[in-house]
């Protein structure tokens, strides 16, 4: 990748407009702190809402700040729709901790879409990992009866995968069953972002890729040391990029995530790792302005492994 190459890429010029509705934190990166950098970065136009405005995310032992409420983000639509600037090719939204809000979000999708029928939903339905809840449950039901229908694009992790289609999530098999449930609901494109633990191994992770009808893909690449917050939000924000750019190629698009993925969690791990007698908790943020170069243009990345996996369904 030489330096002409990443000068061209930020001298694109693109008619794409986001709009993303997530958390938000003043120090660190989560949420729209994590997503929209990349996504600027690469052309895109970004208009984001805060759902929630933190000091810091949930990981540190004191977080201060404010939610925005679904009377609050109401009237932030309304006066983008007042004055006419409320124009996107893109929709992407994260972490929502409020059923009413996830309500207003789901009826912002619904006009946008029905303004332009072309724009594109990208749905992260952040609800937990690991087994756990650490949003309300009551969320889910939203989620099904709402937000699904109206998706494009899904990134669950296998937890949450699991709770949207009430199915239990430890096996490759598991996983793409659950994916078809989703399918059957209409979503075209399903990437499964992490977590299918019977599928992975000590050095390797997974995850996987499904269009409606068509391809299904399995991705393994090494299992690099350290968990870090925000590394969810950055990879939809730059799916929603690679989608775009391939028209909808979902294998080169989550090959390409992947590869920047992987060159900055191990930049943020190394960087961790150094700074023993430092605040821990503040040396795992992740590493993402140094890291802009790899945004940009991923790096080739042969460990990181694509098979097409053959469609049964």
């Amino acid at each position: 990748m030489s330096n002409t190459q990443v000068i061209a890429e930020l001298e694109r010029e693109r008619d794409r407009h986001v709009l993303s509705i997530q958390s938000h934190v003043v120090h660190g990166y989560a949420g729209n702190k994590a997503s929209v950098f990349p996504l600027q970065l690469h052309g895109f136009d970004v208009d984001f809402i805060n759902s929630v405005q933190y000091s810091n995310h949930a990981g540190y032992p004191t977080v201060k700040g404010q939610k925005l409420t679904e009377k609050e983000l109401e009237e932030l639509y309304e006066g983008l729709v007042l004055n006419n600037v409320n124009h996107y090719t893109h929709i992407l939204t994260g972490y929502c901790g409020n059923v009413e809000f996830l309500k207003k979000i789901a009826d912002i999708v619904k006009d946008l879409k029905k303004k332009d029928p072309t724009t594109k939903y990208v749905c992260d339905p952040v609800m937990g990992d690991n087994g756990r809840y650490y949003t309300p449950k009551e969320l889910k039901p939203v989620y099904l009866d709402l937000i699904i229908p109206l998706a494009d694009v899904l990134t669950p992790n296998a937890f949450e995968l699991g709770e949207l289609t009430d199915t239990q999530i430890e096996t490759e098999e598991d996983c793409l069953r659950a994916v078809k449930i989703l399918h059957d609901k209409g979503v075209k494109t399903v990437v499964v972002t992490s977590g299918v633990t019977g599928a992975q191994t000590d050095e390797c992770l997974r995850c996987y890729a499904s269009v409606a009808g068509s391809e299904i893909y399995r991705f393994t690449f090494p299992r690099l040391r350290g968990q870090f917050v925000g590394t969810g939000d950055v990879f939809a924000s730059l799916l929603v990029v690679w989608l775009d750019e391939t028209n909808g190629n979902v294998a080169e698009s989550v090959k390409k995530v992947l590869g920047s993925m992987q060159k900055l969690i191990q930049r943020t791990s190394d960087f961790a790792q150094q700074q023993v007698d430092q605040n821990s908790r503040a040396m795992c943020e992740l590493r993402l302005v140094q890291s802009r170069k790899d945004l940009v243009l991923p790096p080739t990345c042969e460990q990181v492994k694509v098979e097409k996996i053959e469609n049964t369904n």
